[in-house]
């Protein structure tokens, strides 16, 4: 018996316990927006692939906001990256790179298809592109992420170059899992059903 405890407890491990960029290669969207590729007078403005975004790869510190990048100008919340994932997820840091002075909303797609709040980073305050990160006061469960830019700082020029969301990748068991969950359920009740009748008969 304990062993076929333990071999249901084993069937529902969901995930590695080492936690990874669950973002990375994830596909990347734009919105359709005028912002993006707008450089609102600064030179060198050339948009890079939305790819970018995800690909692992961290720019220079204070690289030109608008040089190898996805940015945009325009108001707060208009302009809308958005990353989905390949696979569900359990996220409890988020890391941007990003203009430097602005702030930026992360928010989350919740088990109901509802954008969440995850965070709101904030770049370390320099020149150009630079790092922001925050843990989450609680893990959250997601398949996607989406990216704008939000008010209290900034010019309405922003810009990411990489996005990370630090978690584990949870598991769909697999079908044959759930028939041997199932068998293995059905014979704890069949095993206690039989306990139960010699109870009753040994009175």
């Amino acid at each position: 018996m304990r062993k076929l405890v333990a071999a249901l407890a084993f069937a529902g491990l969901a995930a590695s316990a080492m936690a990874e960029n669950v973002a990375l290669n994830a596909s990347v969207t734009l919105s359709n927006t005028a912002g993006f590729g707008d450089s609102s007078g600064w030179d060198g403005g050339l948009l890079a692939d939305a790819a970018t975004v995800t690909d692992g790869v961290f720019l220079p510190i204070n690289t030109q906001w608008n040089v190898g990048t996805v940015f945009w100008t325009g108001n707060y919340g208009v302009d809308t990256i958005t990353v989905t994932l390949a696979h569900q997820s359990l996220v409890n840091e988020l890391v941007i790179q990003a203009d430097n002075d602005n702030n930026y909303l992360v928010e989350y797609l919740n088990s109901a298809n509802v954008w969440q709040t995850a965070a709101v980073l904030s770049p370390n305050r320099s020149w150009g592109q630079d790092n922001g990160s925050a843990t989450l006061a609680a893990p959250v469960l997601t398949t996607a992420f989406r990216i704008s830019g939000t008010g209290d700082a900034g010019d309405l020029r922003f810009s990411v170059s990489e996005f990370q969301a630090i978690g584990q990748v949870v598991a769909v068991p697999e079908p044959a899992t759930y028939g041997m969950l199932g068998a293995g359920l059905a014979l704890l009740g069949l095993v206690a059903r039989r306990q139960s009748r010699r109870a009753s008969i040994g009175r």
